[in-house]
C-alpha cells in the first residue's frame, strides 16, 4: 500500500487505525498477512474464515474476548477497530 493509499484508509476512519486499515498496512504478497489471520484465529477460537470477515468489516466477533485479544494485537482500540 503507498502514502495515498494508507492516507486514505485512515481518512476514511476519521484519522484513526481501524482493523482494515492495519490488515492493509501490512506488507502485500508475504507472510505476515496470513500468519496474523493464522494468529488471531488460533488465540479467539475461530476459523480464518470468521477473522478474514472481520477484517473486511462483514462480520464483528461475537465476544468482547475476542474483540480484546484484536485490540492487544493490533493496539487499536477496540473502539477504533472498526469505522462507525
Amino acid at each position: 500500500m503507498n502514502k495515498s493509499e494508507k492516507k486514505k484508509q485512515k481518512t476514511a476512519a476519521g484519522g484513526r487505525m481501524t482493523l482494515l486499515g492495519y490488515y492493509n498496512a501490512l506488507p502485500p504478497r508475504t507472510f505476515p498477512k496470513t500468519q496474523f489471520v493464522e494468529d488471531v484465529a488460533a488465540r479467539c477460537g475461530v476459523d480464518e474464515a470468521s477473522v478474514r470477515n472481520w477484517i473486511m468489516g462483514r462480520n464483528r466477533p461475537k465476544t468482547d474476548e475476542q474483540k480484546e485479544v484484536l485490540s492487544q494485537m493490533t493496539g487499536i482500540p477496540v473502539n477504533e477497530l472498526w469505522p462507525e
